[in-house]
This record gives structure tokens, C-alpha cells and sequence, in this order.
């Protein structure tokens, strides 16, 4: 058996702008190098599929395009809507994933191993898959078939996006924009080391609050609005209107955020990061005791700003640091929350 296709997909860390692509909003992630590796080999000697990971010791035998309500759903999903797109079948193959990218702490490993699959399919099968296709079908895999209900920030940056420059997009227009990073300051990624699985959150949940939040006020989604005025307070309810208040306030941040990038200017950017999270936290209500302990032992060391990253619930957090103070920091996170990670 010889390697046939190779496909990758990057994860990203989100520098602001959580729960805004399912309701309309800007987003600013940025694409990390940790990524997830989808190799696909040709098996004459079997009829279905066999799907192995580094990350679980049980290899998997498919031999009908069905959901198993685990991590293998992202690539039978993507074999599915692949199958359908393309009019092929999928058999006689094994498909092998590797990771570098650590999984459920909100750097997008779900979005990486869809699109990892998506891209390995598209090489086997010698089909064109155009990036915005690539995207689109990635998205559909994950929100239609494995049903987290997601919006569309995270295939972008992975398809789109680059380790140099930040993902500036409006989730409505799909209009987007790369801005280069501060070149004398890090975005550190810190690992709570406390998963989270999203489907098993209240995600679906909060984007069910949107939603009737937005119907409530006519609109069709929070992102259309600037504030919150009187009426809209009598019209919600408290969930609701917490987070309304956090969509739309979050809104703003991410533009403003996006120019000070441009105009190089870190700290207003990091008092920004640390506004989102308390929001986050305060508002939104997906923020746990160690992602609040990471920021402020962050924040307490010197850095510009931290919040945490990805739909929250656990995970991980990231923090703007001069370049030259990232190991100290290092040092003082982990004399204050030892069983932190650095990613």
C-alpha cells in the first residue's frame, strides 16, 4: 500500500470576536501552525473504509456513511458530502489522521480535521475543489451532519488564513481582509488543560438565544444593530439580553480592534482582548474559574490583554506579551496554575 493524497488543515486562535460568525458579526482570527494531517491510502483488499488516529488507539471500520457520535463524524461527514458533491463512492480506502493540533480547547481542531479530509478527498478523487467550495462544504459537514451549529469563521482562516497575517472578516458578506501581526509582541496561546466538548455545551443554546433575540427586535441578525436602547429591554429577557449585549458590543471591538492592528497599536488592541473576555465572562457566561485564573495571572504579569479563545466552556486562553518577556511569563503562569500547557 502506497500514500496516495495528502491533505491539511490549520487550527486558528481567535484574537477577538468569540460567538460572532453565527450572528453576523466581524471576526479577527488568526491561522497557527498546529494543524491536522489526513493521508489517504488505497486498500484493495477491503470494501469500506478504515479510519485511524494518532490521538485514539482504536482504529474504526466504516462500512456505511453513518453518524457514530464521535470524533470520526468529521471525516464520515466529509466522505458523505464529498460522495454527494462529486457523485463518487468512497470505498476501498484508509484514512489516517495526525495531529499536532490539541483537541477540544477551542483552537478549531474540528474545523482542521474536516478540512484536512475535505482536502485529501479532492487529490484522491483528482477533483477540483475551489477554496471557496472547500470552504462552504467544510462548513455544511460540520454544522449539517455532525450539528454543531457554528458559523463559518473557522474554515475560512483554515483554507484562507496564514501564521503572519490576522483573518479580518464580516461572517455576513464574507468579505475579508488580511492584517499583518504585531511583529514586537506574541499572541500566546495558554491551555487551561480542562476540555471541552462543544456539542455536549451550552453552544447550541446561546445561538438559540441570538436568534430569538434578533426576532424579537425585527432584525435579521444581532450584528445589525450598534446598542441596546430601551425598548429592546423591555422586549427581552435576561439571557437574551445578555447576550445581545455582548454580540453587539463585541461587534464593535473586533473593528476597532482590526484598525489598531493596522496602526500598530498593541496596547489599545490588548485592552481590548481583556474587554471581550470580561464580557465574555460576565455577559455571555462561557468563561470557567481557570480561563478567568489565566487571564488575570496574565494580565497581573504585564501583559497588554488576554481573553480566552474559541466558544469557551474550558479550553484556552490568549495573551498579547512582548516577545522578549514570553518566557518569564511562561515561568509565572505556571508558578500560579501549574497544569497549564503552551501551545
Amino acid at each position: 500500500m502506497n500514500t496516495v493524497s495528502i491533505g491539511e488543515g490549520f487550527g486558528r486562535v481567535n484574537l477577538i470576536g468569540e460567538h460572532l460568525d453565527y450572528n453576523g458579526g466581524h471576526v479577527l482570527p488568526l491561522q497557527i501552525k498546529n494543524s491536522i494531517i489526513c493521508e489517504i491510502v488505497e486498500n484493495k483488499n477491503s470494501e469500506s473504509i478504515s479510519i485511524v488516529s494518532d490521538k485514539y488507539k482504536d482504529s474504526l471500520i466504516v462500512k456505511k456513511l453513518e453518524k457514530r457520535n464521535n470524533w470520526a463524524d468529521f471525516v464520515i461527514g466529509s466522505c458523505l458530502y464529498f460522495e454527494k458533491k462529486f457523485s463518487v463512492k468512497i470505498n476501498n480506502i484508509s484514512i489516517y489522521i495526525k495531529s499536532s493540533l490539541p483537541l477540544g480547547v477551542g483552537l478549531s481542531s474540528s474545523a482542521a480535521i474536516t478540512v484536512s479530509t475535505l482536502k485529501s478527498l479532492s487529490c484522491y478523487f483528482q477533483k477540483n475543489l475551489a477554496d471557496e467550495d472547500l470552504i462552504n462544504l467544510a462548513f455544511e459537514v460540520e454544522n449539517d451532519f455532525v450539528g454543531v451549529g457554528g458559523g463559518v469563521m473557522d474554515q475560512f482562516v483554515s483554507v484562507l488564513g496564514n501564521h503572519y497575517e490576522a483573518l479580518f472578516l464580516d461572517t455576513f458578506n464574507k468579505n475579508y481582509e488580511l492584517i499583518p501581526i504585531f511583529q514586537d509582541y506574541q499572541f500566546l496561546i495558554i491551555d487551561s488543560n480542562t476540555q471541552r466538548i462543544l456539542s455536549d455545551s451550552e453552544f447550541n443554546k446561546k445561538k438559540e438565544l441570538c436568534l430569538n433575540a434578533a426576532k424579537k427586535m425585527k432584525i435579521q441578525n444581532l450584528c445589525a444593530k450598534t446598542k441596546i436602547d430601551e425598548n429592546d429591554i423591555q422586549l427581552l429577557s435576561d439571557e437574551e439580553l445578555n447576550v445581545s449585549k455582548h454580540v453587539i458590543e463585541e461587534n464593535l471591538r473586533v473593528v476597532k480592534a482590526a484598525q489598531y492592528l493596522k496602526d500598530n497599536k498593541a496596547e489599545e488592541f490588548g485592552k481590548l482582548m481583556t474587554e471581550s473576555h470580561i464580557s465574555l465572562s460576565r455577559h455571555y457566561r462561557v468563561s470557567t474559574d481557570n480561563l478567568n485564573k489565566l487571564v488575570d495571572l496574565s494580565n497581573s504579569f504585564g501583559a497588554l490583554g488576554s481573553k480566552l479563545t474559541g466558544a469557551g466552556f474550558g479550553g484556552a486562553i490568549v495573551t498579547l506579551v512582548k516577545k522578549e518577556l514570553v518566557e518569564e511569563l511562561k515561568k509565572y503562569i505556571l508558578d500560579g496554575y501549574p497544569n497549564a500547557k503552551f501551545i
